[in-house]
């Protein structure tokens, strides 16, 4: 039986009809982009881009874009009733057919706040099956964040009704989903998705050092077009000495080099500093490859876009366990 899930933080959504069509179409002329939400879209390569703009050209725009309905006063608190329709799924497609005069259609939502919005972007994003491992983890690690932002919020009901304050706890439970057992966090992300605790945990970092990147090299880095080792940004996130954005690879690594951590000997050797380098390099790669290795037996997976990303670390991980030529020259 399939397990039932309640996402933390984010109450039922509540769907609304779009009315006439004149107040679709003054829906269309209003709609804002919010940045914040925005940056949670994980960017398309071109080929995807160009290949959607092509489906859309040929076929319309068939999935209709979602948006919440709100208010000025949800968004900052000014107390002002003007309302917002904010785009919460679909600004790719948004993009193109504004572009090229292509209508669509809606599908407005209300949500309760935007964490409520957020939850459900990265539960989108979550459901998607061409996301690469960088990408994965980026959105479980602000699934873990977002649950953690709720301590206190009512986020899921009994089956009487009653309210539960859940915090960063939720609830998987196959026979009776409106009932709430408490289960940690971390514990019920790694069952629904698969992989461990502890990888919920660095997803976490992950994602806060991600967060930490300027919002280009986010981009380059979630779409792999600039690299960065996972560790790196797993030390980043989990550094609070380090609160200034990261422009490039290079600025990272002075900033890593800085770090002053209490308790424990810095490695002045540069043999064993190398060392280090290739076991956190060797141990995340593996980890890497278990992760698409499950991911495969999903009975929705892409097996060719999963199967070359694990065809690609299979090569590293062989890479990182070849001899080194030590002779002498």
């Amino acid at each position: 039986m399939k397990k039932q899930f309640i996402a933390t933080g984010a109450n039922p959504l509540i769907r609304k009809e779009t009315g006439s069509l004149v107040y679709q179409e003054d829906i269309k002329r209003s709609i804002t982009i919010l940045p914040e939400l925005e940056a949670l879209i994980p960017p398309m390569a071109l080929e995807e881009f160009t290949q959607l703009e092509a489906n859309i050209l040929r076929e319309g725009c068939r999935e209709p874009l979602q948006i919440w309905r709100t208010s000025q006063s949800v968004l900052d608190g000014a107390g002002i009733d003007k309302p917002i329709f904010v785009l919460v799924d679909g600004h790719n497609r948004y993009r193109i057919c504004t572009k090229h005069s292509v209508d669509f259609k809606l599908l407005v939502r209300d949500f309760v706040d935007m964490d409520a919005v957020r939850d459900f972007m990265i539960d989108n994003q979550l459901g998607r099956r061409n996301l690469n491992t960088e990408q994965m983890a980026y959105f479980r690690g602000l699934k873990y964040l977002n649950a953690k932002r709720s301590v206190g919020r009512p986020s899921a009901t009994l089956s009487d009704g009653t309210a539960v304050t859940t915090g960063p706890m939720v609830s998987i439970n196959q026979d009776n989903p409106g009932a709430y057992t408490g289960s940690r966090t971390e514990n019920v992300l790694a069952e629904q998705f698969n992989v461990s605790p502890k990888t919920i945990r660095l997803d976490a970092s992950f994602a806060k050092g991600v967060e930490k990147l300027s919002d280009t090299l986010k981009k380059e880095v979630l779409s792999r077009q600039t690299r960065l080792r996972k560790q790196d940004l797993i030390k980043l996130g989990e550094s609070s000495q380090i609160d200034s954005v990261i422009e490039s690879g290079s600025q990272l690594e002075t900033a890593l080099s800085g770090l002053s951590v209490p308790g424990k000997k810095l490695k002045s050797d540069p043999k064993e500093q190398e060392i280090s380098t290739h076991s956190e390099s060797t141990e995340t790669t593996i980890s890497a490859v278990i992760e698409l290795a499950n991911s495969l037996k999903m009975p929705d997976a892409d097996i060719k876009h999963l199967g070359q990303q694990l065809l690609d670390h299979v090569k590293t991980l062989m890479k990182l366990a070849s001899p080194k030529d030590d002779k002498p020259r």
